[in-house]
């Protein structure tokens, strides 16, 4: 049964109270009927996985509890990606309401569509995090987020609505359109990327704003990439806010699949909520598929209970976090993620630190001057210690001419990258565009694409 949203007494710290708090048994009940109706339903509808969970020996029958999902095949993203275009819509094209896809630099991208019903659901999960974190009726929310194949802006756009608050669509890249709008307008929260949240405030700065003063802005929401606690307080610095944590996958239309709540804190693994009447979220072992411990790092895996046009069901997200289903002091039941730490298929280790080439090219993206590629080379010095050399191509060969740019590039590169790995580049070297070899169709951002181990192998 769907309890159907009503904008509640702004005074409620919950905007669907019976969902939100409902009981963990209840909840996980629930997610099972749902988890049983929803593989039934891409198993008779759709024959691009039927004839996945037929190769596998799966029949929906076979799910008689929770426990029983891992008899459900992982879902890869290169089964996913051989589904392009609308193999693994489940239903008429023609019924489908709206239209999203990943990137697809990393080979065919994933389309997703939406249904009205996916929509109406979308809409309402963004709604419980808008509220969760502060947001009320009348409101004025500003989005930074993108509008357009990405869902970034969507989601919180549609949950502001649901809820009451008026969203502003700004989309990301007008820095001085945000910092007017921070100024002029009443603007009660706004969500960001971290990396473009840091450049606004320290654009606003620069036109002689100061924004935790001259803007009535007392909340921000940031994902979409890494980031640190000291980033965090560095935003809410700049800008006044309360600052919160969400994540989400466009696989599962982006935003709003976790958020923190009020109660989150540095001392807290796990801040962000997951909405397990929507999500069935599992954090497994990467090497041997099995489920880790409550609380314990490992990959996480997400199966889509209540949408009917792309359901995907226990796709493998390669990121690597902790999932906890302890009580939070906040009231939700449902459960909490970590921060995603990094992911399962491009770790490389240098000298017992785990490094990310993904975060390092988080680092690096804040950087205007960056090209399109970048290189960590791990070596081993003479006292059998690790390190690393970074090779970053830049955008213009010109910049190359300029020594104190130069110098002051790769200072400034060698402490982002620091910051998010916690491990030094002992050399950061700067090329000219095209210099490093091309990433092949498959590769992807994966370690054999962005990391040339030269260590001497046992």
């Amino acid at each position: 049964m769907e309890i159907k949203a009503k904008i509640p007494d702004p005074k409620s710290a919950f905007y669907q109270e019976e969902i939100e708090t409902m009981p963990v048994e209840k909840l996980k009940a629930l997610q099972l009927e749902r988890l049983r109706k929803q593989v039934k339903n891409i198993y008779d509808n759709n024959p691009y996985f039927q004839k996945v969970y037929q190769d596998a020996g799966f029949k929906p029958e076979d799910l008689k509890s929770l426990d029983d999902i891992s008899k459900i095949p992982f879902m890869e993203k290169s089964t996913v990606r051989e589904g392009y275009p609308t193999k693994i819509v489940t239903g008429p094209v023609g019924d489908m309401r709206e239209m999203h896809s990943t990137s697809g630099t990393t080979g065919k991208p994933v389309l997703i569509f939406a249904s009205e019903h996916d929509i109406d659901l979308w809409a309402d999960r963004n709604a419980r995090e808008l509220w969760m974190v502060g947001v009320r009726p009348g409101d004025i929310f500003l989005n930074s987020f993108g509008y357009g194949l990405p869902t970034g802006g969507f989601g919180f756009h549609y949950g502001a609505q649901r809820m009451g608050a008026c969203p502003i669509p700004l989309s990301g890249g007008q820095s001085d359109r945000m910092v007017d709008i921070l100024v002029d307008l009443p603007v009660k929260a706004f969500c960001a990327t971290p990396s473009f949240a840091l450049y606004v405030g320290q654009k606003a700065q620069e036109k002689g704003f100061d924004l935790a003063k001259d803007s009535t802005c007392s909340i921000s929401l940031h994902g979409a990439e890494p980031w640190a606690w000291s980033t965090r307080m560095r935003i809410q610095e700049l800008f006044g806010t309360m600052a919160f944590d969400e994540f989400g996958m466009t696989e599962f239309l982006g935003p709003g699949m976790t958020c923190e709540c009020q109660a989150r804190t540095d001392s807290t693994p796990q801040r962000m909520h997951a909405w397990a009447d929507h999500l069935l979220a599992e954090c497994i072992n990467p090497d041997t598929g099995m489920p880790v411990a409550d609380g314990e790092d490992g990959e996480m895996v997400w199966t889509n209970l209540v949408n009917t046009g792309t359901p995907l069901i226990r796709y493998r997200s390669r990121d690597l976090a902790s999932l906890t289903w302890k009580p939070c002091p906040c009231g939700r039941t449902h459960p909490r993620m970590s921060p995603i730490k990094g992911r399962s298929d491009d770790a490389v280790s240098i000298s017992g630190l785990i490094v990310f080439p993904s975060q390092v090219e988080e680092a690096l993206a804040r950087f205007p001057e960056m090209g399109a590629n970048f290189r960590i080379i791990v070596e081993t010095d003479p006292r059998g210690m690790d390190f690393f050399t970074l090779k970053v191509e830049l955008k213009d060969r010109g910049y190359l001419s300029d020594e104190n740019l130069v110098q002051g590039l790769k200072q400034k590169m060698k402490e982002a990258v620091k910051s998010v790995t916690d491990v030094n580049p002992k050399v950061v070297e700067l090329i000219g565009p095209d210099e490093l070899p091309r990433v092949t169709k498959g590769e992807g951002k994966t370690a054999s694409a962005r990391v040339e181990d030269r260590r001497k192998k046992e």
